[in-house]
């Protein structure tokens, strides 16, 4: 499962260096260049199980919130704001001072960051459910949930589901993995080779016919920008396959748990306000409209290599720094 949260964090990028970065592909660019506006929505699909397995894996494991870990949390996204703004400021790219410093401390204006807070302050309460109701209370309870993340939430955009980019849709995700990790089914006993075969499927068919209804059936794609939210049931299905595949396979890797356990620095270093506009647009929109897809492709496995590197030197002294802080506490 490191492996999957390694992988995760590494689609996390290429998200944010696809539509993030360079938005959703216009009627005009589909036109004028096909190739690259193809790319980027299987790019976009192929990779947007990434948020919803990084949740599935704090499921399929269970959050065991105590004072010390959520303080580990808290001190790991500071260490990064504070350390990436004096970086900035010695560098020359902002100002050194006291008002530009606390507006950067400000690290909840990203929506994942206070959602995955919201989530484990939650959990709790959801593995309390998870462990003391039946089988079937716990399936009608998942169902429940899903119902309410897909009709109310992608269909209708209601309630706050906000297309999944919110606390509502990471508990969905958390319950469907608690739920499958506890009671299994037939439906998530597949081989390996299915579960793979499911997400490869989905992430194909589905910006096929994206591509396909800008010819055919213009009006649809004009809503076409809903199958690429998090709570699109296509999207769901994809990525618990997807995570169940890594469920499955059985090796051992030091290095992997190594990379694994810096994976969140990465999320913290590339989404920082300060480094996100060159690390990730500029470095996307300058690269992509003036190269072939192949140099594009070969340069965001380089600047994702690069960034899991950065989090590895600088995850190695923030967790011995933490572990002094802990010595006095």
């Amino acid at each position: 499962m490191e492996l999957l949260r390694i992988i995760a964090m590494a689609l996390v990028v290429l998200v944010h260096l696809d539509f993030w970065a360079l938005g959703y592909p216009t009627r005009k660019m589909c036109t004028t260049d096909m190739q690259h506006a193809a790319y980027q929505y299987f790019v976009e699909f192929f990779a947007l199980v990434c948020v919803n397995c990084y949740i599935f894996i704090s499921g399929w494991f269970s959050i065991k919130p105590k004072f010390k870990g959520f303080a580990s949390l808290l001190f790991q996204i500071f260490f990064y704001n504070i350390l990436i703004y004096l970086i900035c400021a010695f560098t020359g790219n902002v100002p050194l001072s006291i008002k530009p410093f606390i507006y950067h401390l400000n690290v909840f204006t990203h929506w994942f960051i206070p959602s995955y807070i919201g989530l484990y302050l939650l959990s709790p309460i959801l593995n309390l459910f998870m462990e003391n109701a039946s089988k079937r209370q716990s399936l009608i309870t998942v169902v429940a949930f899903v119902l309410l993340d897909v009709f109310l939430g992608w269909v209708h955009d209601y309630l706050g589901f906000n297309g999944g980019y919110s606390l509502l849709h990471f508990m969905v995700i958390y319950l469907i993995a608690r739920y499958i990790k506890m009671h299994g089914g037939k439906l998530f006993s597949l081989n390996k080779k299915w579960d793979m075969l499911v997400y490869c499927i989905i992430s194909t068919l589905v910006p096929l016919i994206v591509v396909v209804s800008f010819y055919q059936a213009p009006s649809l794609w004009k809503v076409a920008g809903k199958l690429f939210w998090y709570n699109n049931p296509l999207i769901i299905v994809s990525s618990v396959y997807f995570s169940l595949f890594f469920t499955k396979l059985n090796f051992q890797s030091k290095f992997v748990n190594t990379v694994g356990a810096s994976s969140f620095a990465v999320f913290l270093i590339h989404t920082d306000d300060l480094l996100h506009h060159w690390c990730i647009t500029d470095f996307s929109r300058n690269l992509f409209y003036s190269h072939n897809v192949l140099f594009f492709s070969v340069a965001a496995v380089l600047l994702i290599v690069a960034l899991f590197a950065a989090a590895l030197v600088l995850d190695y002294i923030r967790r011995r720094l933490w572990f002094k802080i802990q010595s006095l506490m």
